[in-house]
C-alpha cells in the first residue's frame, strides 16, 4: 500500500509539472536581403541584412507584420575545398536588435535586447553529378553577447541538416531540420547541453537570374524559454533575396 501510495504521489508530481508548463504560439515574418561575392571558387563572402517582425495577439493575431521582432545584420567568410564537400564557416559575425515574442502581458513591457555574435563551424556537402538531390549537414558553435549579461559569453551549438530536390532548372525544393543546445561558456543559471530549439521548414528556391534568387517557405520553431517551464512556437514564413555581385 504505501509503495502504491508513493507511486501516485509521484505521478501526481510528474502531471502537476507538465500542466505548469506554458506554449505561446507566434506568427511571424524572416525576410533578409545578402549580397554575396565569390573572388575564387574556394572563398565566398557575404552580408546579410535581417529585417522580422511578429504578430500581436491581443489585437491581429493573423498579421505577422503587426509588431517588429528582430532588425540586424551579418556577415560571413567561408572556405570551400575544391571537390566542394567540405566547408569551413571560419567567422560569422551577427549584431542583432531584438524584442520579446509577445506570448503573455509582461512580454510587452520586456526592453528590446541587444545581441553581438560569433560563429564558426563546418558543414559537409553532397551532391552528385546527374543527381537532382543535394544534402548539407551543418555543425555551428556560437558565442553570443548580450547586452543585458553585460555582455558575459554564453555559448550554443547547433546541428543543421537540409535536403535539396531540383524540381527545374530554374526552381528547387528544400527542406531543413536543426536543433540547438545551450553549451558552455554559460550564465550562472544555465545548465550545459540543455535544450533551446527545434526547427522544421520547408522553402521554394526560385532562380530568378543568373545571380538572383528568391526563397519562400515556411519554418516552425519549438523554443525553450529561459523560465525553463515555457516555450514559444513559432510559425514562421521566410522571405530571403540572395544577390551574386
Amino acid at each position: 500500500m504505501r509503495s502504491f501510495l508513493l507511486l501516485l504521489v509521484g505521478i501526481s508530481l510528474s502531471l502537476d509539472g507538465l500542466s505548469q508548463e506554458a506554449h505561446y504560439p507566434h506568427f511571424t515574418l524572416w525576410s533578409r536581403i545578402q549580397l554575396a561575392k565569390e573572388p575564387s571558387p574556394n572563398w565566398k563572402f557575404s552580408g546579410t541584412l535581417l529585417w522580422r517582425r511578429q504578430n500581436n495577439y491581443s489585437v491581429s493575431p493573423h498579421n505577422p507584420l503587426a509588431n517588429p521582432l528582430m532588425v540586424g545584420g551579418q556577415a560571413l567568410v567561408t572556405y570551400r575545398n575544391t571537390p566542394n564537400t567540405f566547408w569551413i564557416h571560419l567567422a560569422q559575425i551577427s549584431y542583432m536588435k531584438t524584442n520579446q515574442l509577445l506570448g503573455k502581458t509582461e512580454d510587452f513591457n520586456a526592453p528590446a535586447g541587444q545581441e553581438i555574435r560569433y560563429a564558426g563551424g563546418i558543414e559537409f556537402n553532397q551532391e552528385k553529378e546527374g543527381s537532382k538531390f543535394t544534402f548539407r549537414e551543418r555543425f555551428m558553435q556560437e558565442i553570443r553577447f548580450f547586452k543585458a549579461n553585460d555582455y558575459r559569453p554564453v555559448g550554443r551549438v547547433r546541428a543543421r541538416a537540409t535536403a535539396r530536390y531540383e524540381l527545374t532548372p530554374f526552381v528547387s525544393l528544400n527542406g531543413v531540420t536543426e536543433i540547438l543546445f545551450h553549451d558552455p561558456p554559460l550564465l550562472p543559471n544555465q545548465k550545459p547541453l540543455r535544450f533551446h530549439q527545434f526547427w522544421l521548414g520547408g522553402s521554394f528556391l526560385w532562380s530568378l537570374s543568373e545571380r538572383v534568387s528568391l526563397e519562400t517557405g515556411y519554418t516552425f520553431i519549438h523554443a525553450r524559454r529561459a523560465t525553463i517551464i515555457e516555450f514559444d512556437e513559432q510559425n514562421i514564413l521566410n522571405l530571403h533575396l540572395a544577390v551574386d555581385i
